[in-house]
């Protein structure tokens, strides 16, 4: 096989991609039912009041089931870690993990034989202490929640036990292109505010059970707290014993810090961490600090992002996934916290498609504040809101979260009563004005995790870039490295690593037996791929794929000067002609790469630069129907991977980037048994499952019959 022909396996693969698509496009996806009548609220009445310690008692009665469930919420989190970013979420984990009457094991051991449920989580805004089991059951709750609450002995077994499982997610999450683009999108959207800390490795390492023991003391007080109660119990049944286990808890200081205003995002500016991988995590954000969850706005503001981005019915869905192919999925969300919020849109898309991808989300954007909503898509979208609210009401946890924010937002006490009237209410006109006033696509902050040097020069056209470290550490642009040799020289030492021009010149003819993986859009198939050439420039293809019970193939022979390519739906072939049949003959040439010179390739060496960790040569070939660039491993002048752009009539301009790997001798020189592609619109992973040379290939192989 020639490696440096392997776009002519993409452009059969375009040309059956396209194909496919045409007839898949028959089905109608534009006319959406018609809504339903409004579904009625059903958020339950409650009782409320505050015992003499300051702890505010939320009741819900549910004689449904015979659960009872308790949540102690704290109204401070993680925004008041300091500078050991953990902190608030370490005391949380070891409030269950030993007490001054129980050890960890005891704790653990006399919830589980009453199937009692007792954990804490520490959220941005709010920690939480929950506890939940047969109502029969309240009294051993409540006691092992204030024994947690009240006793907790934080042991250093425990602390250094959690710290290592805390170290190990988080060199997890480095690797990880969603973590790092979550990390990104807070450190640069709330960027002055605490909500951008996050936890790291150092500021785990840093944290000791002294700093745990004084933020338990500072923000674990009645006066900071809320109880709420939901299960089959009345108020005057539950508040004495509420009272029993908890008034004998201290009043404290109530926390009052203030913390300085995220500043706004001005114009635009890219900011990226380098982590290889064949997808980019992209995102849009937006500082929303002028829409708080009591604001007026904030109701439209929700049903403008459901219409973007929430999900399957999203514009931003249909744009980039249904229409352009370019991700699984893309969405919009609203992070929505006490003193501040973020909008943002994401997609984890194809390399060649980041530039692409971003484009269509400000597009959306914009398209969001000249184009009023149809009534039909607004109501569409009324009814999920409206239905995923009644249905989350059937889970006590939830409810009992939902009636703690109202105190911690300070939302009205109605606003959960009223949540689908006001919802209801809001007009096409109004997403349209939340769209003017606060999608704003000329002020966004863009990230993008991902290969740097493959989507680095394409988002320049945004902005200003900036390059940070996965623990968000400014870095700076790293420059190319210095040339320490010339294209030629370069190019005789890849020819050299590959096996050498005296070991091609042996090789007569190849045949390549491989498996291809194909996922476009949210289409997947699998297929196969025999490719035979013989020297110097003869070849046959044939591709086989299924997609359910349709199995379609493509043929296509050269036999040196007349190309002949099969249809993959209809099965009708047709011969090239003028400059699609010079372009393909130019790409059968088998090895070309070692003929440079007589070819009369241009070469012109353009950079050393880190791709993957790994500093590579760029080498771009400048053939006489087209040009591409060689990523050559500086270390071992490996072909590593190979980026171009080509246009073609069944399929238009197309960027795409070639990955090798996997390399094994046969018969004396480098060949890759895995090859990874990457082409906007279309992937595919080919892995090869043999390569046979000098078979005595028969020139009729390459003759149409």
């Amino acid at each position: 096989m020639n490696i440096m022909k392997t776009k002519l396996l993409s452009v059969l693969v375009f040309a059956l991609l396209l194909l496919s698509v045409q007839g898949m496009a028959q089905t109608d996806r534009s006319k959406q039912p018609a809504p339903g009548p409004a579904p009625k609220t059903a958020f339950p009445d409650y009782y409320e009041t505050t015992l003499s310690n300051g702890l505010k008692v939320l009741v819900i009665t549910n004689d449904k089931e015979p659960v009872i469930n308790f949540r102690l919420m704290i109204k401070s989190g993680s925004e008041y870690d300091g500078k050991n970013s953990g902190t608030g979420d370490f005391t949380t984990t070891l409030l269950t993990k030993g007490t001054t009457t129980r050890s960890s094991l005891q704790f653990a051991t006399e919830a589980d034989f009453l199937g009692i449920d007792i954990g804490a989580n520490a959220g941005d805004d709010n920690m939480s202490l929950n506890g939940s089991g047969l109502k029969k059951h309240t009294n051993k709750i409540l006691e092992l929640m204030t024994d947690a609450l009240l006793h907790p002995t934080f042991p250093e077994d425990e602390l250094e036990k959690a710290r290592k499982q805390t170290l190990s997610g988080l060199i997890s999450e480095k690797k990880n292109p969603e973590s790092i683009s979550s990390r990104l999108e807070i450190f640069i959207g709330y960027n002055d505010n605490p909500y951008s800390n996050f936890q790291t490795e150092e500021s785990v390492k840093n944290i000791t059970r002294d700093d745990i023991i004084n933020f338990h003391k500072t923000y674990f007080i009645p006066n900071n707290a809320s109880l709420a109660v939901v299960g089959d119990v009345k108020p005057d049944e539950i508040i004495p014993v509420v009272k029993k286990y908890f008034e004998a808890w201290q009043k404290g200081t109530t926390p009052n810090y203030s913390f300085p205003a995220p500043k706004p995002v001005a114009g635009h500016m890219v900011h990226m961490v380098n982590l290889g991988s064949t997808q980019t995590q992209t995102n849009v954000s937006l500082v929303t600090t002028g829409i708080p969850r009591n604001h007026e706005d904030y109701m439209p503001f929700t049903l403008a992002n459901s219409i973007l981005g929430g999900g399957f019915s999203g514009r931003l869905f249909a744009n980039l996934r249904e229409k352009h192919g370019f991700t699984y999925g893309a969405y919009s969300s609203i992070d929505s916290r006490k003193n501040a919020g973020l909008w943002t849109a994401s997609a984890s898309v194809r390399r060649v498609a980041t530039d692409s991808s971003i484009f269509e989300i400000l597009h959306e954007m914009k398209r969001m504040q000249d184009t009023l909503v149809t009534p039909t898509d607004l109501d569409m979208h009324k009814q999920y809101m409206s239905g995923t609210f009644l249905l989350s009401l059937e889970n006590p946890g939830t409810t009992a979260t939902r009636l703690q924010s109202i105190d911690l937002f300070n939302l009205p006490k109605n606003y959960y009563k009223n949540f689908v009237t006001n919802l209801m209410k809001v007009t096409p006109a109004d997403v349209q004005r939340i769209a003017k006033t606060y999608m704003t696509p000329e002020k966004v902050a863009i990230t993008a995790v991902g290969d740097a040097a493959a989507i680095k020069e394409s988002l320049e056209k945004f902005g200003a870039i900036q390059m940070y470290d996965t623990d968000m550490h400014p870095v700076k642009d790293s420059p190319d490295m210095n040339l320490d040799m010339d294209a030629e020289t370069l190019m005789q030492k890849h020819i050299k690593a590959m096996g050498g021009e005296e070991t091609y010149a042996k090789i007569k003819d190849r045949i390549m037996a491989a498996d291809v993986s194909m996922n476009f859009g949210p289409q997947s198939i699998e297929g196969s791929t025999e490719i035979t050439n013989k020297a110097p420039n003869k070849s046959y293809e044939l591709q086989t794929f299924s997609m359910g019970a349709q199995v379609m193939t493509s043929e296509k022979w050269n036999n040196g000067t007349r190309v002949v390519q099969t249809n993959p739906m209809s099965g009708e072939a047709k011969a090239l002609e003028g400059e699609e049949l010079a372009a393909a003959l130019e790409e059968d040439l088998m090895d070309d790469f070692v003929r440079y010179k007589e070819l009369g390739y241009e070469l012109k060496l353009t950079a050393k630069k880190m791709m993957d960790g790994k500093p590579v040569y760029t080498l771009v070939v400048t053939r006489k129907h087209g040009s591409s660039t060689m990523l050559i491993s500086a270390d071992d002048f490996m072909l590593v991977g190979k980026d171009e752009t080509k246009t073609r009539p069944e399929m238009g301009s197309q960027s795409i980037s070639t990955r090798f790997s996997d390399y094994k001798v046969v018969d004396g020189i480098m060949l890759p048994y895995k090859i990874d592609v990457d082409a906007g619109q279309v992937s595919f992973t080919i892995k090869v499952t043999s390569y046979k040379q000098n078979t005595g290939v028969n020139d009729d192989v390459f003759e149409k019959k």
